[in-house]
């Protein structure tokens, strides 16, 4: 495990390499809430708890400032490689096959996400947390040994006080508390430090404020200060997010939106690019009809004759357990969006979800036959090598990266933290210790991660 866990290291390291010149967009607010506020005051001012990154980037922010993006990209580097690890451990349990455990615990560090700026960032390890947690679960790893469930459990507590979806999990939870009566006691333990993390994010959510609270008092005269403050206010940056009614409606209107969205994002280059702009009814169902027709038919056939011919594997029982997280996830989102689901980082959890069980259908040996099981099995290859040109194409975008629809890349070419942070200093040595400084490190806002913040707060110590 200690060899998989330094593969990991480099694999995140050649990857992300680069990740640690520019803070984040997503860490922006939380480094400026937290060097403003306690962790207590900090954590209600988001929508749910995000609670071991927000603990991760008070730690940051404690040490020089000048160092803060390249501790945050070791501390991020650290925990996907330990989600990766927990994955490889929990896959070689439940299948004994060295290989499948080895692209498992791969899947997170690979999985094929242009332009998402996923790996390497603190803020966004709560989703790699969930996909581990959803390994778990889906493996039923109960009978584990007694730290390894306590391990497992803490694990849960800080997955769901860190991202809601992972209520989606308590459906399969209950069902092994209900199935297993043998496992019941630690099923319960584990159970229990699930809810008490939901607990957690449902307080924030009831008790959250504006993200910018910690300025103090929001005003429009504020707001009209500069072109980044307006682009705070548009962004909501005053308000209070909500959790948008139960409308059944919108649900069912966005699934044709979202399925088009899931299987267009799985292509490779050019055709993910191209199809996702699309506007035609006939292009548009052929895209998805012959995308699902490639992603979903190997898997369905691989189970349903893995179910007939070997009755003992827990392949097809895992694969369907991935299955119904993959469509909860996906079913919450599009509610949660009010709409259809067109974010890529929303797409993480059921992508990874899907590569997961391709990983677990592959055949033990190439060597096939001429009949419908050798015919899945090179389809299951196929796929395997579909999800290595997606990577190929994927494992390195810069900041800059422009494709419809895609967020920030995962690294910049040269340091722009350190002289913003410099420029910021300078000037508020001009200016009053309350008065608000904005460090920006890059001139184009839409690429930029300014981070807000009093001047009193980034003086040199």
């Amino acid at each position: 495990m200690l060899l998989n866990f330094a593969i990991y290291l480099v694999l995140l390291v050649s990857r992300d390499w680069g990740a640690h010149r520019m803070l984040n967009y997503e860490e922006r607010i939380a480094v400026g809430s937290a060097l403003s506020q306690s962790l207590f005051l900090s954590l209600n001012d988001w929508s749910y708890g995000i609670l071991l990154p927000r603990i991760l980037i008070s730690i940051a922010v404690k040490f020089p400032l000048q160092y803060l993006p390249l501790i945050l990209f070791f501390m991020a580097t650290l925990l996907w490689a330990l989600y990766s690890l927990i994955i490889f451990w929990l896959v070689f349990r439940a299948t004994n096959r060295y290989s499948i455990a080895t692209l498992a615990g791969l899947l997170l560090i690979l999985v094929p996400l242009p332009g998402l700026g996923m790996q390497g960032v603190v803020w966004n390890s709560f989703w790699p947390m969930f996909t581990a947690l959803t390994v778990v679960v889906c493996c039923s790893a109960y009978d584990t040994p007694k730290p390894a469930v306590i391990g497992l459990s803490v694990l849960a507590f800080f997955t769901a006080a860190s991202n809601p979806v992972t209520a989606v999990l308590l459906v399969l939870v209950a069902f092994d508390y209900w199935r297993n009566e043998f496992s019941r006691k630690r099923i319960l333990f584990f159970a229990s430090s699930l809810v008490l993390g939901l607990l957690f994010s449902l307080y924030v959510q009831v008790r959250q404020e504006p993200q910018y609270r910690y300025l103090g008092n929001w005003t429009q005269e504020l707001a009209q200060t500069s072109q980044t403050f307006g682009w705070i206010e548009e962004a909501g940056g005053s308000r209070v997010r909500g959790v948008p009614p139960l409308n059944v409606s919108n649900l069912i209107q966005g699934i044709p939106g979202s399925i088009k969205y899931f299987l267009t994002q799985m292509a490779p280059e050019p055709f993910a690019s191209r199809w996702i702009l699309t506007e035609s009814f006939i292009s548009n169902l052929f895209h998805v009809l012959l995308l699902a027709l490639l992603f979903f038919g190997v898997p369905i056939s691989a189970v349903l004759l893995l179910r007939r011919r070997n009755l003992d594997s827990r392949v097809p029982q895992i694969v369907l357990r991935l299955s119904v997280i993959f469509v909860l996830v996906e079913a919450l989102q599009i509610y949660l969006i009010g709409g259809v689901v067109q974010t890529r980082q929303l797409l993480f959890a059921p992508i990874c979800c899907y590569w997961l069980a391709v990983f677990l259908l592959l055949p033990p040996t190439l060597i096939t036959r001429r009949n419908l099981q050798g015919a899945i099995s090179v389809g299951a290859v196929f796929l395997l090598l579909v999800f290595g040109l997606l990577a190929k194409q994927n494992f390195r975008d810069p900041l800059d990266v422009k494709l419809p629809l895609v967020g920030n890349g995962r690294y910049e070419e040269k340091d722009l933290w350190r002289p913003a942070l410099k420029i910021a200093r300078e000037k508020c040595e001009t200016m009053s210790p309350d008065a608000i400084i904005i460090i920006s490190q890059k001139t184009d806002i839409w690429v930029d991660a300014p981070v807000v913040v009093k001047c009193k707060f980034i003086a040199k110590n």
